[in-house]
């Protein structure tokens, strides 16, 4: 039963993610998108109004990557035996969602600072936006590497499930006698 609550929750999600494109696609193109002739360089092209760019779609780019971590976690979740879902589990798999939408939140929090007010800090050698998605997007990912690394032999590959594989493997290897 759990696994079939999973999987329709894992559904659930992807039709959000599904809705959220279209609702992006249909969403107006604002003016100059593709940006505008650069005044010095004639084959660049500047990028014009990052705010009429960006904002028509914000929410919902926001929203739409709060789904796919969400997506992620319940696929996670799926890989693991129902039996061996414990508090715990649940428990660092809701830190390394957190700790995904808090990255996330920061990174879109400070793009659109800067977007309003057009001025930003330098955070080792890089605007602060940029600095929240070269230094810690990837890190955030690293909950999740924890959690399989060291929840392995818990939660997905014991040493009970290693030795009845070994057993099924010798039953029915061609050495073993067949009856």
């Amino acid at each position: 039963m759990q696994q079939t609550r999973l999987t329709l929750i894992i559904l659930a999600l992807g039709l959000v993610q599904c809705l959220l494109l279209t609702l992006m696609a249909l969403t107006p193109l604002p003016d100059n998108i593709g940006g505008v002739a650069h005044g010095i360089y004639n084959g660049m092209r500047a990028g014009g109004d990052g705010s009429a760019r960006y904002l028509p779609i914000a929410q919902l780019a926001y929203v739409f990557q709060v789904v796919v971590l969400a997506q992620i976690c319940c696929m996670l979740a799926l890989g693991v035996k129902p039996a061996r879902r414990s508090a715990l589990f649940w428990a660092m798999l809701t830190a390394c969602f957190g700790l995904g939408v808090f990255v996330w939140t920061m990174l879109v929090t400070s793009y659109e600072q800067f977007l309003a007010t057009g001025e930003t800090a330098m955070v080792a050698g890089f605007p602060v936006a940029t600095s929240w998605l070269v230094y810690t997007i990837w890190l955030a990912g690293l909950g999740f590497v924890a959690l399989y690394v060291f929840g392995f032999k818990s939660y997905v590959w014991s040493d009970d499930d290693q030795t009845e594989f070994e057993q099924i493997v010798k039953q029915y290897s061609p050495e073993a006698p067949q009856g």
